[in-house]
C-alpha cells in the first residue's frame, strides 16, 4: 500500500501542475533548526519533510512600467494558495492511510526569531536537505534547473519517504561571485546571511509598514519581548497577508535568474 501511495500522491502533485515534489529527512533538520521551527515542534514523531516546489512565470518579473511589480506580486500569491491547497490534501490522503500529516503554511501567519519574521518551517532549508539545490549568498534556493524563482509549500508526516540527501553544488553559487551582494540597494547581504529589517524596509511596499528607524528599534525590543513579538505575529497575520514589492535585485542580478540573460542584453 505505501508504494502504491508514493505513487498516488507523486501523480496528485503533478495533475496540479507542481512538477518538484522531493522527501527531506525530519531528524536532519531537527537537529539543524532553531527551536519551535523544527519539524518535531509541529507534528509529534515527524519523520519526512515533502517539499512542493514550483517557478513563478518569468515574464511577472519584467512587465513594463509596473513598479510595484503587481504582476509579480499576484503571481506569488496565487502560488502560495496552490501550494496551501495541495499540501492539504496531501495530508489527507496520508492521514487515510494512518500516517498523520500536518500540511504547513506556503506563507502566513509568520513567527518571530530574535526581532525578524520566520516561516513556520524552513522549504527552502529542507528544499536543500533533500538534495533539490543550494542556498546562494542572496539567501534564496538555487535550482539547478529552474534557478531561482521556485516558490515553495510543504508537508510535515509520520511516513517515511525515501529522502534526498545535501548536495554541495558548487556551480551553483560559487565563490568569487558577488554580484547580488552588490546589487542590494540597503546592503543587506553579508557573508551568506541578510539583514531581514534592512531588506524589509526595501523590499515590501504597505501602507502599515513602519520606517527604517522604526524596524530597527522593533527588532531590539522584539528580541528581548515575547509579548511584543507576539503582537507582531498577529499584526502581520492580520494585515500584512498581501503585500507590494519594491525591490528584487538580488533575484535579477543573479545569474541563476532564468532572465539573466535577456536583463543584460544577451538575448533580443
Amino acid at each position: 500500500m505505501k508504494k502504491n501511495l508514493l505513487s498516488e500522491l507523486k501523480q496528485y502533485t503533478q495533475d496540479r501542475g507542481i512538477p518538484i515534489l522531493a522527501a527531506a529527512d525530519a531528524e536532519l533538520l531537527n537537529k539543524t533548526a532553531p527551536e519551535g521551527f523544527r519539524p518535531m515542534d509541529h507534528l509529534q514523531g515527524a519523520k519526512t519533510v515533502l517539499v512542493l516546489a514550483k517557478p513563478l512565470p518569468l515574464s511577472v518579473y519584467s512587465v513594463p512600467d509596473d513598479k510595484d511589480y503587481n504582476f509579480y506580486v499576484r503571481a506569488f500569491t496565487t502560488s502560495f494558495n496552490l501550494m496551501n491547497d495541495v499540501a492539504n490534501n496531501l495530508a489527507l490522503m496520508m492521514e487515510k492511510e494512518g500516517y498523520r500529516s500536518l500540511p504547513v503554511p506556503a506563507y502566513s501567519p509568520l513567527r518571530f526569531h530574535q526581532g525578524e519574521p520566520w516561516g513556520m518551517l524552513s522549504f527552502k532549508h529542507a528544499a536543500a536537505a533533500a538534495g533539490l539545490g543550494k542556498i546562494g549568498k542572496n539567501t534564496l534556493f538555487i535550482h539547478p534547473e529552474y534557478g531561482n524563482v521556485l516558490r515553495f509549500g510543504g508537508v510535515v508526516t509520520t511516513m517515511e519517504w525515501p529522502t534526498g540527501k545535501p548536495a554541495e553544488f558548487k556551480k551553483l553559487c560559487p565563490e568569487g561571485c558577488a554580484l547580488c551582494v552588490h546589487a542590494c540597494p540597503v546592503g543587506a547581504l553579508k557573508n551568506g546571511t541578510i539583514d531581514k529589517t534592512a531588506c524589509m524596509t526595501r523590499c515590501i511596499r504597505h501602507v502599515m509598514m513602519p520606517p527604517r528607524f522604526m524596524m530597527r528599534f522593533f527588532r531590539a525590543i522584539m528580541r528581548k519581548s515575547r509579548v511584543l513579538s507576539r503582537f507582531m505575529e498577529l499584526f502581520t497575520l492580520n494585515f500584512f497577508e498581501e503585500y507590494g514589492i519594491g525591490c528584487m535585485a538580488c533575484l535579477t542580478s543573479c545569474p541563476h535568474f532564468p532572465g539573466y540573460r535577456e536583463k543584460q542584453g544577451d538575448i533580443q
